[in-house]
């Protein structure tokens, strides 16, 4: 599953719920013991109805076996909303053994059971439906003996529709075309198409028979397809059968539709091959090499994660190198068609090549690998065993793809075909364990983006994310109702779908990675994946494995329990700094747990601090010092004299922050000069900046603002050199110089969200007026020649020439013509209305509308509302403007017949945008009556997109108490507005985000 995307968060949701010993919750970890009756195999005969309104009927034979020490009564399997018809009990059937568990294990003759159950006879057996509870309960009359196995018979129908977006539902469908279905199972959608044991635990094997209108061009299902046949009445059967991996159920997947099918193929370095399927919602995509592009991409990862992961990832540099020239190569043949010599020849030496590796990476073991396009979804991927679901925004290049969007794209194919390993080969124990499955596929996602778009670029945008005031991880860490990566509790798993899981959790993995070394961490985890492929694992399991390579004197279990069980992260406090003979002694202490509320969680993380002592832009010492203790000290030893500066937790190598009390503000301006770690100087860089900005906050809020504090000279010149140092890559420069109106290293002032702002403009201002003539320079050179690398530093640049020449001073006094500045900055983004690029299409629209000039906004909506993928982009320029009238727009783009609330892209990109807005959100009276509007609106179709307006009052606290009783109300007034059943997760979370809302 793929949603939390970075900074990209459109398709990402800061929403982060508490979950404490006191808290309301549906489900705690008592809830997900082992199963009694283990599933060994699913037969399943599912039957699309011609109509939709009789819904879809499966007939299912479950065979399980007893895995307790006594005799069995009772077969207790989930359903949800299900009309079920019959239960029965199959019995004499031959043994199936014990399910099979690691890598040699053998699979049983699943063919063989299916046939000699259709010999046997069934008899009706009691059943209780327990509706609300979401519970069947089938009687049996023989009791089961420990070991024994039983078959059960089910005959139950469900419904699709077009909002539960769980189970089978409605997804878009060409005109004409029978209405398209596919499934959502993560993670209790399977409980939604057919009673089961629906539990991450319950892993099974499937033989599928879907049996629905010939008009369907596309019948899909887990598995490899066996059979097609006619079966009649204008109906046709087809038949998947999924006997190589036993997955669990909220892997399941199966659908109907018609799509643009693209096709190509897989072949690894011995030859083996496979083929990839590209199902795209016809008329999208709409060009042939958009659709080629993407299967390409596909292609490439899949290849990538053979050869670059596994246990011998670190080997191998100089073969691994020319497999991956010879592959290239290879498929290019291939394409022209070419056979003979040349190309045998290129697959020979790969296959000599790849003979080197004792253990690849994962290796695919079926016939088809897919993504399928999907229009509505709470996910912006899921891997569904075969069969991986991508938003259709996503899917593919196209010209209404922004680039943060095609960052997106090539993270999620990896991330989704990297899960078949990592999450249904080897499965987390239980919804608890969701973060396991994800962190280390983060983990690998990473280093395939690192590999195509810079390490630097992506760690900065990581870094800068979690560093997000208010609403990034580690605001949301230390909010009143945060939660653990291992909370205590849920009320449903996509509470557990946080920054947590897909942030703090992948800085876990990378923060173990670091303190056993690369070279042990590929080699635990894949030690892990063999010993538990085909089975479940827990989080200490995978610990266990990690602990294995723990260096001596470090305790890696314990480790694990400090950032896994506990909310929160540690400030790394540097105290003092001393230097002797050229050797360098650095006294460090960590805060921000001892002031835990339980007594047991107050002690010390254990923390990897990665340092670099630079001299002259280089570094001349290195090391990695692991903090267990509350203080400590790093020994600086080959420096040869006195540094400049020394970086501590080089390229963030910890999930935490750094406040460097020996630092001077001289080595701070340095660092953010010329420190080789790119994290590091952009730190140093931001710290200055965010100096810049206090006294300016200050000094507004003293009613301070004509000129007797201003922005530095200092600053002024940084920037300066910051826009003209052509060492730095211009994708790095443009994340430096995107000044935004946080304050990260200052969260004390974090909701003061107009100052801040102002604050912004004012800095911008002050580099305008040195800088003028280089800004416009720049800026023109960069639109010439427009690419993804250099779109931000573009945007970055204009905003500070449109707020130095279109908005009043903000310090200083003074008065420029306004009006005229505005035409200026207009006719300087206008061309960009009509680009190729819709980065730049999109950012231009937002700023002329923000310029007044809604002529644009009328074009706009004409030409980009005709297209899926262009509608969902307005809306996000749309609901992004921030400007007085940002209400009113939004208010207008609910009402507008274009805009679907069903559509979860829709509601969550609209409420997102919104949310992030919090000046105008929540400090103003007309935008926190559209907040609660909006809430409701959302929150009444679909709670996980309502999700992130429960973070927006994260600082609630902090405000004084004439705006913080407001906001209490506000979020009371939003909570008695839901239905305390049918909204119970989001209901549930503002109960408890209220009962943290105490004045001390």
């Amino acid at each position: 599953m793929c949603i939390f995307c970075g900074s990209f968060c459109e398709f990402s949701d800061a929403a982060s719920a508490s979950a404490g010993a006191s808290d309301k919750y549906r489900f705690s970890r008592s809830d997900f013991g082992p199963v009694p009756f283990r599933p060994l195999h699913y037969d399943l005969s599912v039957l699309f109805n011609k109509s939709t309104s009789d819904g879809v009927n499966v007939v299912s034979r479950q065979t399980y076996r007893n895995e307790t020490k006594e005799p069995l009564t009772e077969l207790t399997l989930n359903a949800h909303d299900l009309k079920v018809d019959s239960v029965q009990v199959i019995l004499g059937h031959a043994p199936l053994g014990p399910p099979p568990v690691g890598f040699d294990a053998v699979v049983p003759d699943f063919v063989g059971h299916v046939a000699e159950l259709e010999t046997l006879s069934a008899s009706p057996t009691k059943f209780d439906y327990q509706k609300d509870e979401r519970k069947l309960i089938v009687s049996l009359d023989t009791p089961v003996n420990p070991g024994e196995e039983v078959v059960i018979r089910t005959d139950s129908t469900c419904y699709p529709n077009d909002t539960e977006l769980e189970g089978i539902y409605f997804d878009q469908t060409p005109p004409g075309k029978p209405q398209t279905m596919i499934s959502q199972c993560q993670q209790y959608g399977f409980q939604r198409i057919v009673p089961c044991v629906d539990t991450m635990n319950a892993k099974t094997f499937f033989t599928t028979r879907i049996t629905c209108l010939a008009e369907y061009e596309n019948v899909l299902c887990n598995g490899d397809k066996v059979e097609e046949k006619d079966a009649g009445d204008g109906m046709q059967e087809v038949t998947y059968v999924n006997h190589v991996v036993n997955m669990a159920p909220y892997l399941f997947f199966i659908g109907v539709g018609t799509y643009d099918t693209h096709v190509g193929e897989v072949e690894y370095p011995n030859g083996d091959v496979f083929l990839v399927e590209l199902l795209c919602l016809p008329g999208v995509v709409e060009k042939e090499g958009d659709a080629r592009a993407a299967v390409n991409s596909l292609v490439e990862s899949i290849v990538w994660t053979q050869v670059c992961t596994g246990p011998e990832k670190y080997e191998h540099a100089k073969e691994r190198k020319e497999i991956m020239q010879l592959v290239k190569k290879r498929d290019i043949l291939k394409k022209e068609g070419k056979t003979g010599p040349e190309i045998e020849g290129v697959r020979s030496r790969l296959k000599e090549l790849i003979s080197v590796w004792g253990e690849t990476g994962y290796t695919y073991p079926f016939k088809t690998y897919r993504e399928i396009a999907m229009q509505n979804s709470n996910y912006g991927g899921m891997e569904n065993l075969n069969n991986t679901t991508i938003l259709s925004s996503m899917l593919t290049p196209s010209r209404w793809l922004v680039d943060e969007g095609y960052v997106y794209m090539e993270g999620v194919k990896v991330h989704e075909f990297y899960h078949n390993i990592n999450g249904s080969q080897a499965t987390g124990e239980t919804p608890f364990e969701i973060w396991l499955n994800e962190a280390v596929t983060v983990h690998v996602q990473r280093e395939r983006e690192d590999a195509i778009f810079g390490h630097d670029y992506m760690r900065l945008g990581q870094v800068m994310y979690a560093q997000q005031p208010g609403s990034g991880p580690l605001a949301l860490d230390r909010a009143p109702s945060s939660m653990a990566v291992e909370p205590m509790g849920f009320n449903t798993t996509h509470e557990l779908i946080s920054a947590m899981t897909y942030s703090k959790a992948p800085e876990f993995v990378r923060m173990t990675q670091s303190i056993i070394g690369k070279d042990n961490f590929v080699k635990a985890l894949f030690d892990y994946h063999k010993k538990f492929a085909f089975s479940n694992a827990t989080s200490w399991q995978w610990v266990e494995e990690m602990a294995v390579y723990q260096p001596e004197g470090v305790d890696i279990v314990k480790m694990a329990k400090g950032w896994l069980q506990r909310t929160g992260y540690p400030t790394l406090v540097v105290e003092e700094e001393t230097w002797e003979g050229g050797e360098g002694k650095i006294k460090v202490r960590q805060t921000g747990f001892e002031d835990k509320k339980v007594e047991k969680e107050r002690y010390p993380w254990v923390i990897p601090i990665k340092w670099a002592a630079v001299k002259d832009g280089k570094v001349v010492a290195e090391g990695l010092e692991i903090l267990q203790t509350t203080s400590g000290e790093i020994k600086i030893s080959g420096a040869g004299e006195v540094v400049d500066f020394v970086s501590i937790a080089c390229d963030w190598s910890f999930y935490g922050d750094v406040k460097n009390e020996s630092q001077t503000a001289f080595q701070t301006l340095l660092q953010a000069k010329s420190d080789p770690d790119t994290v590091n100087r952009f730190l140093a860089f931001q710290s200055i900046l965010d100096d810049e900005k206090c006294r300016l906050v200050e000094a507004l809020r003293s009613g301070c603002a004509d000129g007797l504090v201003d922005v530095s000279d200092e600053f002024v010149d940084l920037y300066g050199a910051i826009l003209n140092d052509e060492k730095l890559a211009v994708s790095t420069k443009g994340r430096f110089l995107a000044i935004s109106s946080s304050c990260p290293s200052r969260p004390e002032l974090s909701h003061l969200y107009n100052h801040l702002s102002q604050a912004r403009t004012a800095v911008l201002q002050a580099v305008y007026k040195k800088h003028s003539a280089t800004l416009k320079k720049v800026y023109t050179e960069l639109n010439a020649g427009s690419c993804l690398e250099n779109r931000t530093l573009k945007q970055a640049i204009f905003s500070a020439i449109r707020s130095g020449i279109a908005v009043q001073p903000v310090i200083g006094g003074g008065i420029i013509d306004v009006e005229m500045g505005e035409k200026e900055a207009y006719e300087m983004v206008a061309p960009l209305l009509n680009a190729k690029d819709m980065s730049d299409r999109s950012f231009a629209l937002k700023a002329a509308i923000e310029l007044g000039r809604t002529d644009a906004m009328v074009k706009a909506r004409k030409e980009w509302t005709e297209h899926t993928i262009g509608c969902e982009r307005y809306i996000s320029c749309i609901a992004r403007v921030d400007s007085d009238k940002s209400p009113e727009y939004i208010r207008t783009l609910i009402k507008e017949p274009f805009f679907k609330m069903a559509l979860a892209g829709h509601a969550r990109t609209v409420s997102r945008a919104w949310c992030a807005n919090q000046k105008r959100a929540l400090l103003t009276k007309d935008g926190l009556k559209l907040t609660k509007e909006l809430f409701w609106a959302v929150g009444s179709v679909n709670q996980m997109s309502a999700y992130g307006f429960i973070s927006a009052f994260a600082q609630t606290m902090k405000f004084d108490a004439s705006v913080r009783d407001v906001l209490i109300q506000t979020v009371k007034d939003m909570r008695d507005g839901l239905d305390e059943k049918k909204q119970e997760s989001l209901y549930n979370q503002l109960t408890r985000v209220i009962s943290s809302f105490v004045v001390e």
